[in-house]
């Protein structure tokens, strides 16, 4: 069999194929417009020299590509591993591509995932941002604001454009009211919140809503880390929990990672605590961990998602545009 390199092109199969090159691109763009004896002549030619039609070529000339892109901080976050496996299944089902990027909480890498988007012309784009505080606004989003690209934040959105782009969000105030209410009834004597970020609007909301429902705040300490729970949190939060600890403490994860993170931690210095989790650690099911805590339906906010970001690929115009926010509840589990 012969085999050219990548570099292989439809000028290629169109001299060994003795057509021209509009026949060849006609062949994989318009197959109806060719007979059929020659698109079959083009077809085995290009497998023979194993040529894949280039899709991102293509879309550069058209409007728009049939690619929807998941830009988010993590996709270790078990919240968002179902919520994107739900979303790529929909839109493969209404004939769509998922690119997936990973910005791992870096600003650049994120920028990066965005403007290559753009430049592929994707048809519409999901994002959760590394940031949601009020400093953080990213020169990207003139760059989609210029192409009209269609952007739906999910769980997270940039300050200052809740009511430009629409989103899918959680209802983080009550989220944190749902915690409160549980800590409360648990007559703990020490209770250590671990948070996000200080000034992420999600951490603001989400102790909001603990204050509210759980007044006793001289038993409460609260801590701040990313929301990847990276090596510097691990070893500043060692050092406080060592600090802070009393038996029997009870220690509240305000995201499933933070949570994981905390009890790698208290395993390890062989302490004993108790937890709540807003969302699952990762693997919790896979360790038969049982830990009460607010937990979402991730499937059924991947289905809401997907639903929105067609909606807004759909629309008929830009100017007739407007912005659709939905919270979801969560739903408090006690083990």
């Amino acid at each position: 069999m012969t085999k050219l390199d990548s570099s292989t092109t439809i000028i290629d199969i169109a001299k060994r194929a003795n057509v021209t090159d509009i026949t060849v691109s006609r062949a994989f763009n318009h197959p109806e417009m060719v007979k059929k004896e020659t698109r079959d002549k083009i077809l085995a030619i290009a497998q023979e020299l194993n040529y894949v039609p280039n899709l991102f070529a293509r879309n550069l000339k058209n409007k728009n590509s049939r690619i929807i892109g998941v830009v988010t901080d993590s996709t270790f976050n078990p919240f968002y591993i179902v919520l994107i496996q739900t979303v790529s299944r929909l839109a493969k089902e209404k004939g769509y591509q998922v690119m997936i990027f990973d910005s791992d909480s870096d600003e650049k890498a994120e920028k990066t995932a965005i403007e290559t988007l753009v430049s592929y012309k994707a048809s519409g784009i999901l994002l959760s941002p590394v940031r949601d505080d009020k400093d953080y606004q990213p020169s990207y989003l003139s760059l989609i604001d210029q192409h009209n690209v269609p952007l739906v934040f999910v769980d997270r959105s940039i300050y200052g454009y809740q009511n430009k782009y629409s989103g899918l969000f959680l209802k983080n105030f009550e989220i944190g009211a749902l915690t409160g209410k549980f800590l409360n009834q648990q007559n703990s004597e020490n209770t250590l919140i671990v948070s996000g970020p200080e000034g992420s609007e999600i951490s603001l909301s989400r102790l909001a809503g603990i204050y509210k429902n759980f007044p006793n705040r001289k038993n409460i300490n609260v801590l701040y880390s990313s929301y990847m729970f990276n090596k510097n949190d691990e070893d500043y939060l060692r050092k406080k929990v060592q600090e802070l600890y009393t038996p029997n403490m009870y220690i509240v994860g305000l995201n499933g990672i933070i949570t994981a993170g905390m009890y790698k931690i208290i395993l390890e210095l062989g302490l004993s605590c108790r937890y709540f989790s807003v969302d699952l650690p990762p693997y919790a099911d896979t360790y038969h961990l049982s830990i009460s805590g607010v937990h979402h339906d991730s499937v059924y906010l991947g289905e809401l998602t997907t639903e929105l970001l067609f909606s807004e690929i759909e629309r008929d115009s830009h100017k007739d545009h407007k912005t659709k926010q939905i919270f979801v509840d969560g739903k408090l589990v006690v083990y």
